[in-house]
């Protein structure tokens, strides 16, 4: 069934003026498709009767437009029919009394529904969606309304086929219903008849504008027939206006509901939640599908909830204890089973967590959760204050067993904390506990700091073993930390050998405590920075001057204490102290000097022989060294030459120095441009600072050492693109040049010496 509380095209609001006309009429035309749906209706013992009304309806008065309103009754029979020309037909049936479900639904959701009884029938056959408003209504059907259908205001019908009853739920769908809490015995429902429809519906109909007007009310008919076929169809039981309904699971009182079940065996309901251990409404809506019996086997279940604009994370708490402990004991069925996976409740294995909750419910109800897009308020049955259509109110989701670490509970929100704005938190709670984080930097005034940004990590964790609800954060190695634990905040902020001060106070949580306005009135308090860990020698003389001057007005330790320790500090033991740290400094100095100038020497000399030998090569390997601007002898002397061709001894490509570095002695008598010719560049050797032909290759995946060097040369260049791991053209340029282009900044690189230059070149 679609949309079964559309409001009319037509609206019948007005038309049902039904007072008997005493008028002489022939009767109605009634287009054939409408008499054979009538006649068609499955309930046992009345179509006989039925068919015999049809001949017995009498005019009477009309509104809204409508040219012909008709009315009969036969015993427990009332039969209404209203038209508007060619528009609008609509036949109305009740059935003044209570029968049996009759057999009007899909077979698998009628066995469901088992021995569900119905009392005052309304079946519905229109090719037009319409709502009936009580003060328009005849007396006798006024009198159904008021004593079968709660007294609602009206009733709203869809185009096909439909039934509105008052409902005595039975089978298994008032078990799992009781289950929850739910009055089943209280309900009307209202879904779509599924039904044979004939295929010719518009015979008999004529010809001309009345054949055409029969088809198309027959195409009407055939798709709500369709529709109500549809596995997302679904049937729908209303409890009456404004009843609370306390569920045991979870523990809530729900009131404005709609239960339904689909085509699909999905049941769900909807409505306003008040939660048994809040004071806060939630918007609710949950759906879970049943088993083939029609038992809730809850393996994938959800739970979609809208919160107001601000609730505390006590309040979150309170709410998933009350979706995790059902308050009412519950009979033994699948439905109870079920729940038993879990711990209980909807959300499993947080029973450990129950007390743990409760001791920190002080400290989180100052975390504030806000709803960015909070709900409006919802009433059943009123069309200005609709159930919302999107997503976007909804900010808590409960995920069944099927959800990664599911059952599980999640929300996000922006957060205010103790007075401050947080960012955004994001809170879960399942069988790894009770869990929440935000992040954010704050001011705040840090004693002789004055104010100071921080950043600031929030924490809620909350399981058995473990009960943190803080905020911490670090400046240059002061620590601080606000601990909420019962109903005080004891915050500190420790001292450091930069900051030889401290500051330490607690205060009770209160509703509109602001921490900031907590540390205005704290000024700090000096420390001796000798019991500073790692505060020793020229930091530790910083330290005590630092408080004999900046901090002399702080409490603590005084000025005159720091003043007394730095006179303590000997000037003779001190200068001997620092002549024998120096003298043997300067002789540890002095040998690896030597050790190092004899090593340079030796690798100098073999190095030089290897430069040598290339310098005194002519060869093509030589020669295409040469002509790509490189040298030997200086590497970076020659002026680039700009070329779009595979040249494998550019400078950025090939630096001899580099690649003779790389091995060094090792490389023997080789002639490392031959070789570079010969064997490196094919097997992909790294030959330059700045150009790793293997790193580059993952940016540009091709195997073809030709295709990449060129990419290189004729445009990684120009887009400064990062060739090797320890050097960027793009960091260079923003570093020196940030107004050059790439290739520019790259030749100026060169022209200034290259590697030799000095110039920072690391990524």
């Amino acid at each position: 069934m679609k949309k079964l509380l559309s409001m009319a095209a037509f609206a019948v609001l007005s038309l049902l003026a039904l007072v008997p006309s005493a008028q002489a009429d022939s009767g109605p035309q009634i287009t054939p498709s409408l008499k054979k749906l009538l006649g068609g209706l499955p309930i046992a013992g009345m179509r006989d009767q039925v068919d015999q009304l049809v001949g017995t309806l009498k005019k009477t008065q009309c509104g809204n437009g409508l040219t012909g309103c008709y009315a009969t009754r036969s015993g427990e029979l009332q039969l209404y029919f209203f038209t508007s020309g060619t528009a609008q037909q609509t036949f109305l049936l009740v059935v003044n009394q209570s029968m049996k479900m009759p057999t009007l639904l899909k077979p698998n959701v009628q066995k469901v529904l088992g021995e569900t009884v119905v009392t005052d029938p309304i079946i519905s056959i229109s090719t037009t969606d319409y709502v009936l408003d009580i003060t328009k209504m005849p007396a006798d059907l006024q009198q159904i309304v008021r004593s079968s259908y709660f007294n609602v205001p009206s009733l709203s019908f869809s185009a096909g086929v439909q039934l509105a009853a008052r409902a005595k739920i039975g089978g298994v769908m008032m078990t799992t219903m009781a289950a929850l809490g739910v009055p089943a015995n209280q309900m009307t429902l209202r879904a779509g008849v599924v039904m044979p429809i004939p295929t010719d519906l518009a015979a008999g109909a004529g010809s001309g504008a009345g054949l055409a007007d029969a088809m198309h009310h027959g195409d009407t008919m055939k798709k709500a027939g369709a529709d109500a076929l549809h596995p997302g169809a679904f049937v729908e039981f209303q409890p009456a206006p404004g009843l609370k309904i306390p569920m045991s699971v979870p523990a809530m009182s729900l009131s404005d509901s709609t239960f339904f079940i689909d085509n699909e065996l999905v049941f769900g309901y909807k409505g306003n939640a008040r939660f048994a251990l809040t004071t806060k409404d939630f918007l609710i809506q949950f759906q879970t599908p049943l088993t083939p019996a029609g038992a809730m086997d809850l393996a994938d279940f959800s739970f979609r909830m809208a919160s107001p604009a601000a609730l505390t994370l006590t309040d979150a708490a309170y709410m998933a204890l009350d979706m995790a402990m059902p308050q009412v004991a519950m009979a033994q069925s699948a439905t109870s089973s079920a729940l038993n996976k879990f711990g209980g409740g909807y959300i499993g294995n947080i029973k450990d967590i129950i007390n743990p909750l409760n001791m920190v419910a002080k400290p989180l109800s100052v975390i504030q959760l806000r709803n960015p897009n909070p709900p409006s308020p919802y009433r059943f049955g009123d069309p200005g204050k609709p159930f919302p259509a999107n997503d976007a109110p909804f900010n808590f989701v409960l995920l069944g067993p099927l959800a990664d670490g599911g059952p599980k509970l999640y929300t996000a929100g922006i957060v205010r904390i103790l007075g401050q704005n947080m960012g955004r938190m994001e809170v879960s709670v399942g069988k790894a506990g009770f869990q929440g984080m935000a992040q954010e930097s704050l001011s705040l005034k840090l004693g002789p700091l004055g104010n100071t940004k921080i950043k600031m990590t929030a924490t809620a964790d909350v399981t058995a073993r473990k009960q943190e609800v803080s905020l911490i954060g670090n400046l240059a190695g002061q620590k601080l930390s606000l601990i909420l634990a019962g109903d005080t905040v004891s915050a500190y902020l420790s001292a450091s050998c930069v900051n030889p001060f401290e500051i330490k106070t607690s205060v009770k949580i209160e509703e509109t405590l602001d921490i900031a306005k907590v540390f205005e009135g704290q000024g700090g308090v000096n420390v001796d920075p000798s019991g500073i860990q790692d505060c020793i020698g020229k930091d530790l003389e910083k330290a005590l001057n630092k408080i004999a001057n900046e901090y002399s007005t702080l409490s603590g330790y005084s000025a005159k204490q720091a003043s007394a320790a730095l006179n303590k500090i000997s000037a003779d033991a001190k200068a001997a102290a620092d002549k024998a740290a120096k003298e043997s400094q300067k002789a540890a100095e002095e040998a690896a000097a030597r050790s190092k100038a004899a090593a340079d020497a030796a690798y100098k000399q073999t190095k030089d022989a290897a430069r040598n030998l290339a310098n005194s090569t002519s060869n093509a390997a030589s020669n295409a060294f040469k002509d790509a601007g490189n040298s030997i002898s200086h590497a970076f002397g020659g002026k680039k030459h700009h070329s779009d061709a595979n040249d494998k001894f550019d400078r950025s490509v090939f630096d001899w120095d580099y690649y003779y570095d790389t091995r060094g002695g090792a490389w023997g008598n080789t002639d490392l441009v031959q070789y570079r010719a010969d064997h490196g560049y094919n097997e992909s050797q790294r030959a330059s600072r700045e150009f790793d032909m293997n790193y580059y290759r993952k940016l540009h995946n091709t195997n073809n050492n030709k295709d990449l060097l060129n990419t290189w040369l004729k445009d990684g260049i120009n887009r400064c693109e990062q060739a090797s791991a320890d050097f960027s053209l793009a960091a260079l340029r923003a570093r020196y040049q940030p107004k050059m282009n790439c290739r520019d900044v790259y030749d100026w690189y060169y022209d200034m010496g290259g590697p030799n230059s000095g110039l920072n070149g690391r990524p």
